[in-house]
């Protein structure tokens, strides 16, 4: 599918735009390869090769599929387990019915190594600067996916925060090749056009990858205020360092309400 700013898809959802902003600043991502109107549309022949599935204006992994054609369906990296094709309408209808999402659904390449879903190494970085990392690693629940992670300072200092609390999990270990993971994201952040910029990675088969990019921070208020004000120092100086030609999101517009214009940078 070739990414097309102009599309609709871009006014409403800003995983596609910030793939726009990744091709032009030349960072890998996962190929896109369709958005289907209503998960009533994906059909076995979508599936013929291994496929992400997952809503396009969805949140914290909540109906994504990672599938693989096997004898008896699809096998469900996340998940550790084989679905028949109508379990994954099944599931494509339990997300949208619990989180309310668009129905509305991304197909896109696998991120994968060594035959799994490789660690999501999330940097909180501004303008060029990573203040902070959060670590997730995902594994099947009864529901859906579990989730545990660790966060760390800019030297890779294991942190607590106060969010993930009870979801942390000391024994996580780093990649091997983190330190290529904080360049992609020094570079991405470097060249977005907002002060802060979360940038998700994964090392995979072929290399580092960004999965997301994201410019708002989620549940901030669940942060310590030790880290409330060290984020928010380094976001200040970062404003003063964002492109003076990017035009801000106008006041008064709800949160969420407008689409992130990755393609001015």
């Amino acid at each position: 599918m070739e990414l097309n700013p102009d599309s609709d898809y871009y006014r409403v959802s800003t995983k596609l735009g910030a793939y726009v902003f990744l091709d032009r600043i030349g960072v890998s991502h996962a190929k896109v390869y369709g958005v289907l109107n209503g998960i009533d549309k994906l059909v076995p022949q979508h599936l013929k090769k291994p496929v992400v599935v997952k809503p396009l204006d969805g949140c914290s992994a909540v109906g994504v599929m990672v599938l693989k054609p096997v004898k008896k369906g699809w096998y469900d990296s996340i998940a550790k387990r084989t679905w028949t094709f109508d379990e994954i309408l099944a599931r494509g209808r339990d997300a949208l019915d619990k989180r309310g999402f668009p129905d509305v659904w991304l197909l896109e390449e696998p991120l994968i190594a060594d035959g799994k879903v490789p660690d999501d190494l999330k940097f909180y970085a501004f303008q060029g600067d990573i203040a902070l990392v959060l670590q997730r690693q995902g594994r099947p629940g009864r529901s859906g996916t579990l989730a545990s992670y660790r966060w760390y300072d800019a030297d890779w200092n294991p942190v607590e925060t106060g969010k993930h609390v009870k979801k942390t999990n000391t024994d996580l270990v780093l990649p091997e090749k983190k330190e290529e993971l904080a360049d992609v994201a020094r570079r991405v952040s470097s060249a977005s056009p907002y002060a802060f910029t979360r940038v998700d990675t994964f090392y995979t088969d072929d290399g580092p990858k960004v999965g997301e990019v994201n410019a708002w921070v989620g549940a901030y208020d669940h942060f310590t205020d030790e880290w409330d004000q060290r984020l928010g120092a380094v976001w200040e100086a970062a404003e003063l360092r964002v492109p003076s030609h990017v035009k801000p999101i106008p006041k008064g517009v709800p949160e969420g309400a407008y689409p992130l214009p990755w393609w001015r940078s």
